[in-house]
């Protein structure tokens, strides 16, 4: 029964989340409900403002996403509160919008205290970094071997890395080139359109932006600046995919293979742990059962193409995904630009391991 409850999660959080919609929709919306007490609309809110986030939490974020995410859940059950309750019953409740400023403003100060820890340590933290930086410029990875050494087994520092990351990449990076003091660079990006898709993503948030702020400000200036503010993020996120992508090819060395595909995943593969590299020969889309142990490393792309390579390990290995996530896999599929190239001094590099 468990089981079958973690495999359904999000067509459980479905029916549930519809059933909160309908119900309340239904509420307001009978002649036979009428006319409504004030604890059947403090009911509603309790609904949206509560119990959405709290099942939300426990089916889909919870040991999967990072507790950032709760801010949009937020803003989502409050823009429902607003849709599906009658104007004349809100008018009583006008602390709502401040309950969703706080929420925010409660993620930002977690932040926030996230980034002292980090200050406290930062000259220590700095002469690591260096060091290791010094060896190649895949800022993400070296700042996260600094991060692990001081800050073992603490996620959320993790969760700030991946904004860090987001920043250095987004805004400090444009006249960065990339630095190997050893190994071979491979790239997986120039045969896709995986820079025009985000180009496309940025031109459409900019957008939205500008028509949906002003929109909504003339509705809650509260709600249209929370959602600028995300708009922001998300253009400023897609700019560090960008650039991310470009300045972090794949890396072969002799000991080891690194895999970093923007700043949403990265994971580094000791030789000696690969039992068969292959070219892959499976389906192109991969079953459920499939996907739980498999890291696909190739970017988006208008049209997904076939993967090109298929990595076997002989022991489950970790990836590291965006905002501190982590899951274990003992496959990887994934496209380089030079395939020949690639396979030849995989294959070399796997004899002498051997």
């Amino acid at each position: 029964m468990v089981l079958n409850i973690k495999k359904n999660r999000v067509s459980i959080y479905l029916f549930l989340i519809t059933l909160i919609i309908l119900t309340n929709y239904l509420l307001y919306n009978l002649e036979s409900m009428q006319p409504l007490s004030t604890s059947a609309v403090l009911g509603s809110i309790f609904d949206f403002l509560i119990v959405l986030p709290i099942i939300t939490y426990f089916l889909i974020i919870r040991k999967k996403y990072s507790l950032k995410y709760m801010g949009l859940v937020f803003l989502a059950g409050y823009g429902l509160a607003y849709l599906i309750i009658p104007n004349h019953h809100l008018e009583s409740y006008s602390f709502l919008p401040y309950i969703i400023a706080v929420s925010e403003g409660a993620l930002a100060l977690l932040e926030l205290y996230l980034i002292y820890t980090v200050v406290k340590i930062l000259p220590k933290l700095l002469k690591n970094f260096k060091n290791i930086d010094q060896k190649n410029s895949y800022f993400l990875l070296n700042l996260r071997k600094c991060l692990e050494e001081y800050f073992p087994n603490k996620r959320m520092v993790y969760v700030l890395l991946s904004d860090v990351s987001m920043f250095y990449y987004s805004l400090f990076s444009w006249k960065r080139k990339i630095r190997i003091s050893s190994g071979q660079t491979f790239t997986y990006h120039k045969k896709t359109s995986v820079l025009a898709v985000y180009i496309m993503i940025i031109h459409a948030t900019v957008l939205e932006s500008v028509g949906l702020h002003y929109l909504l400000h003339e509705w809650n200036g509260i709600i249209a600046f929370i959602l600028l503010l995300f708009n922001i993020y998300a253009v400023l996120f897609s700019f560090a995919e960008i650039q991310a992508i470009r300045l972090t090819p794949f890396l072969l060395t002799e000991k080891m293979l690194y895999l970093q595909v923007g700043i949403t995943s990265s994971m580094e593969i000791t030789l000696n742990q690969i039992k068969e590299f292959k070219h892959y020969d499976g389906p192109e889309k991969l079953s459920r059962t499939d996907q739980k142990n498999t890291h696909d490393a190739r970017v988006i792309d208008f049209i997904q193409e076939k993967p090109m390579f298929e990595i076997i390990l002989k022991d489950k290995e970790k990836v590291h995904l965006i905002f501190g996530i982590t899951r274990e896999v003992d496959r990887i599929i994934f496209n380089v630009d030079d395939s020949q190239t690639f396979y030849r001094a995989l294959q070399n590099k796997l004899e002498l391991n051997t």
